[in-house]
């Protein structure tokens, strides 16, 4: 009887501890549905990341902004264009004349330093020009052209300089209605392609001519005329592509040397279409004057 009080005591045990185990299992499968639920609700809810997690958000995120504004409308293009042109059009006829004015002064500077030296050394040797029997414009030449460096002495044959150049005055209009490569005056080109033509010699440096009020007077310490032709542009405006030097006993100088700034101003301008003389010829012959002494271009802005 005992016995088998204890057999029935062990297997209540037994059961018991069965249900026990059975209830915690249960009480664990629960608490792991919770804890995946919860993970899935962090997962996909406002919770924080970690710090590597929201790189690689961050990346993604910018990525795909970035790829939806990759493209520009048609109306953004063609703004965007348009304002290019605007600019366009204000600037570069500013930097066009830009370039043209320092090309100009550079170049009248280089041909006035070397018409300099050349007559330096060539007074050292020959005297002053009024000893040089300057009868014809290749008497001038033949003087000079020893002390500079030419590359081809045309005088009066053609192809020194274009056939197409016209030259005009500096407010546009025609000077001469021939082609500037005169076959009646003396002509030498540099490897530079600035052209000398050497003309109105004048023996003793001083000659009578009529001026507009129809009197005759006289030219004192003027020896002849030098045009240096500093571009070879078609249409080949004085004091711009061409500037006219004057040979005096002193040196050579651009016409109106010895004028005053008034005069200077006056005669190399634009608007002053019949510049000193009353005559379209001198309108801009004192720019290469302008340039020595105020060391710029301005005047072709005025």
């Amino acid at each position: 009887m005992f016995q088998n009080l204890l057999i029935i005591k062990n297997k209540l045990f037994t059961v018991n501890n069965l249900q026990s185990v059975s209830v915690i299992a249960n009480s664990v499968a629960a608490l792991q549905s919770q804890d995946s639920c919860n993970k899935n609700e962090i997962t996909t809810s406002n919770a924080p990341h970690s710090p590597r997690n929201d790189k690689l958000s961050s990346r993604f995120t910018l990525h795909s902004s970035l790829k939806k504004k990759a493209a520009f409308t048609l109306a953004e293009v063609l703004i965007t264009l348009g304002i290019i042109g605007v600019v366009a059009a204000i600037t570069i006829p500013s930097l066009i004349n830009d370039y043209r004015e320092k090309q100009t002064v550079t170049r009248f500077k280089w041909i006035y330093s070397i018409l300099g030296n050349a007559f330096t050394m060539a007074v050292s040797e020959n005297d002053t020009p009024e000893y040089w029997n300057l009868n014809a414009p290749e008497d001038m030449a033949n003087i000079l052209s020893k002390y500079m460096t030419v590359s081809e002495k045309c005088h009066y044959k053609k192809g020194c300089m274009s056939q197409d150049i016209k030259e005009v005055a500096l407010s546009g209009e025609l000077r001469y209605d021939s082609p500037a490569d005169y076959t009646n005056m003396v002509k030498e080109r540099f490897n530079n392609g600035i052209v000398l033509r050497y003309n109105n010699p004048h023996n003793g440096c001083s000659y009578k001519y009529i001026h507009t009020d129809g009197k005759e007077h006289t030219q004192e310490n003027n020896c002849g005329m030098i045009t240096a032709y500093v571009s070879a542009n078609k249409i080949n405006r004085r004091g711009l592509d061409n500037f006219v030097f004057v040979v005096t006993p002193k040196g050579i100088f651009p016409v109106g040397y010895d004028y005053p700034d008034s005069s200077v101003k006056r005669i190399c301008s634009k608007e002053n279409k019949l510049g000193d003389t009353g005559n379209i010829v001198s309108n801009g012959e004192t720019c290469g004057e302008w340039i020595r002494r105020w060391d710029n271009a301005d005047y072709w802005y005025n």
